[in-house]
């Protein structure tokens, strides 16, 4: 597609590109965090129906539904105590897409953030690259990356990525983004840092690098400033969303949302806080953790999670002791550093290290039927949406993925290698490229400082969340493979924007003379604004339908009221695109004369198009399970209506943009 076409159409089937890999290997999958997230998000559905749809819950009727009543209500006082480190944001987006949907629902919002960002980077880095590279970008990735799989993971694992490369559009391309899309780069780095509290920290350490990267490059104080006030901006925003959700559960039921201690298991488990601990307890010192003191506390996942005696700690605590752990993490872990700061230092930064090469897709392929198989998991509501996926067997036998750990490191060990090959040999031949930045010689006016300036903050966000990561939770695989996969994808950018355009004139696809002749010709019989309004019109097809789901699905409207508001919605989106790239402008006509015939034409399309859908439900009831049915019927019935009104009266003041040739078009 050219360069022309709204940015969201390129990145749908770049979308798509990543969903059939998943597809063709395996399915979207769960983590035992998912659990967490689906809770929060299914009370932050609740809260919102009973506030705008003044919906109460059901009062208990019967002895047993009062006991079932307040085992719920204790459930949610004991949750209240480490539920502060799940995001109720991140928690209602699976809450609404997961569980109103399915998982394939959800993994395609989060591959079309990627992809999406990634086609920002795409046309920045090598604008004159042809737009089947993009495609190609897509499925090497697709294909020899973590990213299908963390992208079809439901925990916010992926928005790593989506922060580390919104960041890079906002400081070095802030200017040749369009005006939405610089809104929509910053709406997604401000949710993703809402979605995960290492994700604020990752945003914080590349809020530095980035000054440190636009100074040496002599980028001006003027672009540094607007850059740093973006993104403290997104923090701002994120810290509160999540202080204004903790303020209101505080006001409704009284309790705190608090953190499990991760800290204090990190310190524990390096070492120097077991040490520290263990003396401690012993000269009469109170910490609420000297109970376990003489468990092995070597493991941080054991010492937060496990429900045995032999190990574990915080998850078999009784709710005051947790709040009192919680408490006194802080203080805990000073103590362990004024105790030990060189043993507690080299084991951080041991944790950096091993967090930066251990970075297999490992829990994202977990077989569903360990959880259905599991005394505890089997009987959550990771069950339902492993199901809802498709069958999985008595024993999970039948959604096993098709590919192993093993199988997929061996692949992306050897890409990762390739990329971080080519990283090099695009780098650091000229000798000139440490020297010039250390001078401060490397001009952030040129597009080469700029090309260079993109790929050296990606790469150090791909060290910066392994110190994050490695430090704070501790050396686990899928925190590195949730980012590592941007190494291959900024090699492969570099390339393409090291190529120079006399070069891509010469790898264009040709078409042989005779058939291109006969093409030509029939190419010239089709209208291609028609081709394009299609293109519109099934963007705002896939509008209406996740709209619609939403609405039905999720608020509990009626299938009539909820094709209303998704119509709307629909018709606002094809307006937009239809007078930005179907119809380009002649200089006649205004926007609000030009937007009302719009919405008229698609008043009377759509007349058609809801009598139709209406018809077909009344017809054959059973449709109202199959929304997608007669939502498609309805939206055949008006297309070529509203193509010949949009054409001949809503924009008859703009031309056509000129027909493609065959050639180009390839």
């Amino acid at each position: 597609m050219g360069r022309r076409v709204p940015s969201l159409l390129p990145a749908v089937l770049g979308t798509v590109i990543v969903i059939a890999f998943i597809a063709a290997v395996g399915r979207p999958n769960v983590f035992t965090d998912t659990r967490d997230y689906m809770i929060h998000g299914a009370r932050f559905y609740q809260a919102l129906r009973r506030t705008f749809l003044n919906e109460q819950p059901p009062v208990p009727r019967t002895p047993a539904e009062e006991k079932a009543w307040q085992k719920q209500k204790w459930m949610t006082h004991f949750n209240h105590s480490n539920m502060g480190a799940r995001s109720p944001y991140y928690g209602i987006l699976l809450y609404t897409t997961a569980h109103r949907g399915t998982l394939w629902t959800l993994t395609a919002v989060q591959a079309l953030c990627c992809a999406w960002l990634l086609f920002l980077l795409w046309r920045s880095l090598a604008p004159a690259a042809p737009g089947w590279t993009y495609y190609a970008l897509m499925a090497a990735l697709a294909l020899g990356t973590s990213l299908p799989w963390v992208a079809g993971f439901a925990v916010p694992d992926i928005f790593a990525a989506v922060t580390a490369m919104a960041v890079a559009l906002l400081l070095v391309w802030r200017g040749e983004l369009e005006r939405w899309e610089r809104w929509g780069v910053w709406g997604l780095l401000a949710a993703s840092i809402a979605f995960h509290s290492s994700h604020l920290l990752l945003t914080l350490a590349l809020l530095a690098s980035g000054l440190a990267l636009g100074w040496a490059m002599r980028a001006g104080a003027r672009p540094l400033r607007t850059y740093a006030l973006l993104l403290l901006g997104a923090v701002a925003v994120a810290a509160a969303a999540n202080a204004i959700y903790a303020g209101a559960i505080h006001a409704y039921t009284g309790d705190k949302l608090r953190r499990p201690p991760f800290l204090m298991a990190r310190v524990l488990a390096d070492g120097p806080g077991r040490a520290y601990l263990r003396k401690s307890c012993a000269e009469g010192v109170a910490w609420a953790i000297c109970p376990f003191a003489h468990t092995p506390l070597n493991d941080s996942d054991k010492i937060l999670w496990s429900a045995k005696k032999v190990d574990g700690v915080f998850n078999r605590s009784r709710y005051e002791r947790r709040v009192q752990m919680e408490e006194e993490e802080l203080s805990f872990v000073w103590e362990t550093v004024k105790y030990d700061p060189w043993g507690q230092f080299a084991a951080s930064m041991r944790n950096w290290g091993l967090q930066l090469i251990r970075a297999w897709v490992d829990d994202p392929l977990r077989r569903p039927g360990a959880f259905l198989r599991h005394n505890y998991w089997g009987k959550t509501n990771l069950v339902g949406l492993i199901r809802g996926v498709g069958p999985c067997g008595k024993l999970g036998e039948l959604c096993q993925p098709k590919v192993t750990i093993t199988g997929l490191d061996a692949v992306d060990s050897k890409v990762l290698f390739a990329a971080l090959a080519g990283l090099a040999i695009g780098l650091f031949p000229r000798r000139s490229l440490v020297g010039l930045l250390r001078r401060r010689e490397f001009r952030w006016s040129s597009a080469e400082a700029r090309v260079v300036a993109t790929v050296l903050l990606l790469g150090a966000a791909v060290v910066l969340n392994a110190g994050v990561c490695g430090i704070f939770s501790g050396p686990f695989p899928r925190y590195q493979a949730r980012i590592v996969w941007l190494l291959p994808a900024i090699s492969v950018l570099l390339g393409l924007a090291l190529v120079p355009a006399a070069a891509w004139d010469r790898l264009r696809l040709r078409v042989p003379a005779p058939w291109a002749g006969a093409a030509q010709g029939l190419w010239g019989k089709v209208d291609p604004a028609f081709l394009r309004y299609g293109v519109v019109g099934a963007t705002g097809f896939a509008v209406d339908a996740v709209i619609l789901h939403l609405m039905v699905k999720g608020l509990g409207l009626n299938y009539l009221a909820g094709r209303l508001v998704s119509f709307s919605v629909a018709v606002l989106v094809t307006w937009l695109l239809n007078r930005t790239w179907t119809f380009r402008t002649s200089g006649a006509g205004g926007k609000l004369k030009e937007a009302a015939v719009y919405v008229g034409v698609q008043a009377a399309g759509g007349a058609a198009n809801i009598g139709v859908y209406t018809l077909a439900i009344v017809l054959v009831p059973v449709l109202k399970d199959w929304l997608i049915i007669p939502l498609g019927l309805g939206s055949a019935a008006g297309l070529c209506l509203t193509f010949l009104g949009a054409k001949h009266l809503a924009f008859r003041n703009r031309q056509p943009l000129p027909a493609a040739a065959p050639e180009s078009a390839v």
